[in-house]
């Protein structure tokens, strides 16, 4: 009698109207399907073993089923077929295929036990489904680099309580997953206490009128850091256009505050420069001209001029120096002796 996939056809009844149709499901399946006998040999061969293997069926019937196993897991798929041919199922069990062109192909295994020491293997390349797990997983790795090296994480909010954050989000805030659990309170604790409601009000705000907000404020990490953050949001939206939680990122922005601090000192300190040789210039031209009124024997007029000149000296510098603070020493010019 004839197989398909190691069932024999059995003379037509009433009973067995639908076996043509299931013979021709299962012989035209695009997954690989054999059937197996007790002398581990391929008994039936479809369609979707043929291009999944490389051997057309005159082949592949007789052929030993380890030489459709990769050699690298040959044992494991040798234990397989014997278990299955003592009437063991065998369900989706991941396996490397050896194809006629030496092709090695991840597959997923499927062996069911029929009759008397035979069996029927279903067999389906997961090759792309590997491939996608791969990329999946480099993409994350990709993405978990490019959050250290931005400084840069991801944030979740569901509109209630539920917050999740990505692992850049845990370096910024310098924490572990067991110091976070996932809440809104515990997503806006870290905040700065005198940004915290102002940047807890910007995000629920954001949330009812479903727009898009950007923003800076400080965060407080464990080791008594002060870390600087942007922070941008946007809504989750349904189908019908309401908005469902929020979704946004936050960079450390602390090297770039301190860098502009920095400029601005610089630049303010630039600018000091420029009017401290002004007042320079100014006062040493009264001081010159009270020299010369002295020279002159002209007391009078030096004298004013020398009092002008304190005037102006006062005058100059309480304009300079405004109500902040100045270090001490800092307005003391240094002697020759001293920048020799």
């Amino acid at each position: 009698m004839p197989y398909i996939c190691g069932v024999a056809e059995h003379p037509r009844t009433a009973a067995a109207d639908g076996e043509p149709f299931l013979a021709a499901v299962l012989a035209s399946s695009d997954d690989a399907i054999f059937g197996l006998d007790s002398s581990r040999a391929v008994t039936s061969w479809n369609r979707g073993a043929r291009d999944l293997f490389g051997y057309d069926d005159a082949e592949a019937i007789g052929l030993p089923v380890t030489k459709l196993v990769a050699d690298h897991r040959l044992r494991e798929g040798q234990a397989l077929v014997e278990q299955a041919l003592a009437g063991e199922v065998i369900q989706h069990a991941e396996i490397d295929i050896l194809r006629k062109d030496g092709l090695v192909v991840p597959v997923s295994l499927t062996i069911t036990p029929f009759g008397e020491r035979a069996a029927v293997a279903v067999v389906r390349d997961i090759s792309e489904q590997k491939l996608a797990a791969a990329t999946l997983v480099e993409s994350e790795e990709r993405l978990r680099e490019s959050e250290v090296l931005a400084h840069t994480g991801a944030w979740l909010w569901d509109g209630q309580d539920l917050v999740q954050w990505s692992d850049g989000m845990y370096g910024i805030h310098a924490l572990g997953p067991i110091d976070f659990d996932g809440t809104l309170e515990s997503h806006v604790a870290p905040i700065f206490p005198e940004d915290r409601a102002a940047a807890r009000l910007l995000l629920v705000e954001a949330l009812a009128s479903g727009r898009t907000f950007e923003t800076e404020y400080r965060v407080q990490r464990p080791d008594g850091r002060t870390a600087w953050v942007y922070v941008r949001g946007q809504p989750v939206v349904d189908g019908s256009g309401r908005a469902q939680g929020m979704t946004g990122i936050y960079q450390d922005v602390s090297e770039r505050r301190r860098a502009e601090k920095d400029r601005h000192l610089l630049s303010e300190a630039q600018v000091r420069q420029v009017q401290a040789r002004e007042i320079n210039d100014e006062i040493v031209q009264r001081l010159v001209v009270a020299q010369l009124a002295f020279e002159l024997g002209d007391q009078d007029r030096a004298r004013n001029a020398l009092q002008s000149t304190l005037a102006t000296a006062r005058q100059l510098v309480t304009g300079l120096l405004g109500p902040g603070p100045v270090e001490p020493g800092s307005l003391r010019r240094s002697t020759p002796a001293e920048s020799s």
